[in-house]
């Protein structure tokens, strides 16, 4: 037993390291390059190195984006709309202090050969995203750095008549690209925060920002709400009653976690949050480590809202469990109800309470296991009560292990297991089959 309690402690360790990279938190005091292990180059990246040392003529430290759809240090795409794809390799230069990022631009030649064209010094230590977009009619490189002071810059290069060049720069607190308008082509949704105030907490604009002739613009802006400490992370999906949405995740100033909604219609942004945040700010607001989700993978993000579970309305707030109902934007300012259960923040699942659950479920971890114990609520959380179920969080190696003490695998991700044990005695109408269990359990990414 004890081999297992060291696997148990190892997997939880991996699940909550998993589902704490997955919030995107640029905040977290770790960096990619320290969770992973540099990895193995493939044949076309190899070459793209060699290019590189062959052109700087000396070791560097590749540096990886933290955010968005490219991750590599190698970013391999047409930018320029010629037949061959162009490289874009990120790093700094091993044992130099103060130098910085660099982007260096290679592209290939007809032999086949890669070759550096241009290296160009970045504007921050690490790198928040790259975007590659067209939005100014050529194939525009969008890359947001972030410095020591978590301030971001947004930097976009073009590559043209094989020139790599700088075209225009500007800050921001949160950037996301995105076809806001359902108009076939990505836009940038950028927010910033005011410029040369001393209130950290002071009320940012989020703008819809282009790219036209090398040039910067962007719309007068809409608010966002005030209070807001840091924006952590945003996720581009859809509303619930159509058209695209940003779903921005931000720390207030007492340390919770609260969602505003960026839309477009009447011509320009919409961020119902902020607009009536008399009536919806509350509601969209939360615990630390409760981040908005595509729940059920439709697109659409639900928001999640908490309250204590049964039992624990009179506990104090460092010992509560908390009972989630994840909810969708609906039109005229209201957030609806889709699913409501429990939610593992650590482990990264939710379970669907049935109708039969609602108001007679509670549930207790088990101190020695981690396990989430779901049992028939009597009135007293310290009674004796029926247990109804429970839910492990085991590595993938380990599962075998409990398979042969009655535990069933009901999900998975990744290298880890999600297993449940029912009781024997099904006499309990409150006990769940197999099949309720898999149906009513969700992975959060």
């Amino acid at each position: 037993m004890a081999g297992l309690a060291f696997k148990q402690i190892a997997a939880s360790a991996l699940a909550a390291l998993v589902f704490a990279g997955s919030t995107g938190c640029s905040s977290a005091n770790f960096t990619i390059e320290g969770l992973l292990a540099a990895p193995k180059l493939t044949e076309e990246q190899s070459q793209i190195h060699e290019a590189l040392i062959s052109a700087v003529g000396r070791n560097v430290t590749l540096k990886y984006p933290r955010n968005g759809a490219y991750r590599s240090a190698y970013v391999i795409a047409d930018l320029d709309d010629e037949p061959t794809d162009e490289a874009l390799v990120f790093y700094e230069y091993s044992g130099s202090e103060n130098e910085g990022i660099r982007v260096n631009l290679l592209d290939k030649k007809e032999d086949g050969t890669w070759y550096s064209v241009k290296e160009i010094a970045g504007a921050g230590s690490e790198i928040d995203k790259v975007i590659i977009s067209s939005m100014g009619g050529e194939r525009d490189i969008l890359v947001g750095y972030q410095n020591m002071a978590g301030d971001n810059t947004l930097e976009i290069y073009t590559f043209n008549n094989g020139s790599f060049q700088r075209i225009g720069t500007d800050t921001y607190s949160l950037l996301e690209a995105v076809d806001i308008n359902s108009d076939s082509s990505d836009e940038l949704i950028t927010v910033q925060k005011p410029q040369n105030t001393e209130n950290a907490a002071a009320a940012a604009k989020a703008y819809l920002l282009h790219v036209e002739n090398g040039k910067i613009t962007k719309d007068d802006g809409i608010d966002m709400c005030a209070g807001t400490q840091s924006y952590l992370q945003a996720y581009s999906g859809r509303l619930a009653g159509g058209g695209n949405a940003v779903y921005i995740d931000e720390q207030d100033t007492d340390g919770q976690l609260r969602t505003e909604i960026i839309f477009y219609r009447y011509s320009g942004l919409q961020n119902p949050v902020a607009q009536r945040s008399a009536d919806m700010l509350s509601t969209c607001t939360r615990p630390a480590g409760y981040y908005c989700s595509d729940v059920d993978g439709d697109g659409v993000y639900e928001i999640p809202t908490t309250k204590p579970m049964l039992g624990y309305e009179d506990a104090v707030s460092e010992e509560q469990l908390l009972k989630t109902t994840w909810c969708q934007y609906k039109d005229f300012y209201e957030l609806s109800p889709k699913i409501t259960g429990y939610y593992s923040v650590a482990d990264g699942y939710t379970l669907a309470f049935p109708s039969r659950w609602s108001e007679a479920v509670t549930v207790k971890l088990d101190a020695d296991t981690g396990e989430a114990v779901f049992y028939k609520y009597m009135g007293n959380i310290n009674a004796d009560m029926t247990e109804l179920m429970r839910i492990r969080t085991v590595a993938k190696e380990a599962s075998d292990e409990y398979t042969y003490d009655g535990y069933q695998l009901i999900a998975s991700r990744g290298q880890i297991d999600y297993l449940v044990k029912l009781p024997t005695n099904k006499r309990e109408k409150l006990i769940l089959t197999i099949d309720e269990v898999q149906n009513s359990f969700y992975i959060i990414n």
